[in-house]
């Protein structure tokens, strides 16, 4: 797999941006996200994220603000040397943790990987073969110092699990964030989100299944989710 570093430019940045907040308003928000992961901490952009939804005029005026008053390419370049120290870690821990566990997730390594830097802290993914992780670096603290790897580690584990499980059981934002937060915890002891520790899939992702059979595992737990939420919506 081939791992590349690049820097979104002011369109791109933006583009993300609004996909960011699109789906804070539609999905995010109601698992209690901070909007300040996914912008640049400037007052208008926090003024763009706390209206639930925008005109094509209000767009358009962010945009500008945006590309002309906001961006500025050293936001996005001061983490490369931390980045680029990272990176033969979370090559190292792909090779020895999460490779030999392919066949057990029913998961295939992308061709390409490609990291980019963006506005905002924390991170995100796309997958298919040529796969990326967003790293929102620019409201990034001293933490990030120590912290990238396992950053990069937990979207690289979204990547290979989001259409052979994920996308295919449809499992919800809350649980899948858990399942992966079970992963990185038992392969490479990263710390877990705590507003997803209290989680229907605790029962079910075991360090077992990770290491044999995660497919199946979280079919189970989405069948008898299902039969929750079904009863539950019998009882209204």
């Amino acid at each position: 797999m081939q791992i590349i570093l690049k820097h979104l430019n002011a369109e791109e940045a933006w583009q993300y941006i609004l996909r960011q907040y699109n789906m804070y308003q539609s999905s995010l928000k109601k698992f209690n996200y901070s909007p300040n992961g996914f912008m640049p901490m400037h007052q208008k952009m926090c003024e763009m994220f706390q209206q639930p939804k925008l005109s094509d005029a209000q767009i358009q005026d962010y945009h500008d603000i945006f590309v002309n008053e906001i961006h500025n390419p050293k936001y996005l370049t001061k983490q490369d040397e931390n980045i680029q120290k990272a990176i033969p870690i979370f090559e190292q821990t792909i090779k020895t943790r999460i490779k030999p566990l392919l066949d057990a997730w029913n998961a295939t390594m992308p061709e390409t990987l490609t990291i980019l830097c963006t506005y905002g802290f924390g991170a995100s993914y796309g997958t298919g073969k040529n796969a990326k992780i967003f790293l929102r670096i620019s409201n990034a603290r001293r933490e990030i110092d120590f912290g990238v790897c396992p950053l990069m580690l937990h979207e690289f584990v979204h990547i290979l699990i989001e259409e052979p499980i994920i996308a295919k059981y449809n499992v919800p934002q809350d649980l899948k964030e858990r399942i992966v937060d079970i992963i990185g915890l038992e392969l490479f002891n990263k710390p877990v989100q705590q507003m997803f520790e209290k989680s229907f899939a605790n029962a079910y992702i075991t360090p077992d299944v990770i290491k044999t059979d995660l497919p199946s595992a979280v079919a189970k737990m989405m069948a008898d989710y299902a039969t929750i939420q079904q009863n539950r919506t019998l009882e209204r």
